[in-house]
């Protein structure tokens, strides 16, 4: 069985502490200054935005050993459920369906009678990434004098890779920031979540640095999705499928 399925069986984590420990955002050479009281008020949005447009479609993205696990799927942050299809790397290529909410994990590696298997999360990074997917959205503005006071700071303006990979070319210009840093790392440079943020205050796109090396996982928000979403558990019914919009 791929690594990817055997995790999604594994013990309870702590999953209030999913970044503890992972390494910040920062990249050598890499232009970085505090937020202005103009871009902490966008950056104030974000969650707010993500909570208005749900249910949200999302594409996971979580960087491993022998590649990436891809998780294509809806999140309703009314709620806080999510539900979707994954795949793992592999030869053949594997995967299933998925659901999940604050408290557990349903798997159905088979991804076709609905053979779901319920466990709490772990500390493996895609756990991690599903869990974090949950907490992107909220029913409220933040605060933005603390999140300038909490070490934000913005990055520039970007643009997505386009449709052949190549950086800069797609969707854009985003504001992109680097949120303020987790509690108790007040001595830290860089915070390991980095967002992508359009002028209106929606958010595009969440890197997460979820292991303290190499690449980092992504959040993408496709657009709003048509209909329910699954409830997570050995009932779930088929995960949605998430139609165009604007991210």
């Amino acid at each position: 069985m791929p690594a990817r399925v055997r995790f999604l069986r594994a013990p309870l984590a702590a999953a209030l502490a999913l970044l503890a420990g992972c390494g910040g955002g920062e990249v050598s050479g890499e232009v970085r200054r505090p937020v202005t009281q103009d871009e902490a008020q966008l950056l104030a949005l974000v969650r707010l935005s993500a909570y208005e447009s749900s249910p949200a479609a999302l594409t996971v993205r979580v960087p491993g050993p022998a590649g990436v696990t891809v998780v294509t799927g809806v999140v309703d942050y009314r709620t806080r459920r999510a539900s979707g299809t994954f795949t793992v790397p592999g030869r053949p290529a594997a995967g299933g369906a998925l659901a999940w909410d604050a408290g557990s994990v349903s798997v159905d590696p088979a991804g076709g009678p609905r053979r779901w298997s319920r466990r709490p999360y772990t500390r493996d990074p895609l756990d991690r990434a599903l869990l974090l997917t949950l907490q992107l959205g909220q029913d409220r503005p933040e605060n933005a004098q603390l999140l300038a006071q909490s070490g934000a700071q913005w990055l520039g303006r970007r643009r997505l890779p386009d449709a052949d990979g190549r950086e800069g070319g797609g969707e854009g210009p985003y504001e992109v920031f680097a949120g303020p840093r987790p509690p108790g790392r007040e001595g830290a440079r860089a915070s390991p979540l980095t967002y992508w943020v359009d002028a209106k205050g929606a958010v595009r796109r969440v890197e997460a640095r979820l292991t303290g090396e190499g690449p980092a996982a992504t959040v993408d928000f496709t657009g709003s999705h048509a209909g329910p979403v699954a409830p997570a558990g050995p009932t779930a019914t088929a995960p949605p499928q998430p139609r165009d919009g604007n991210g």
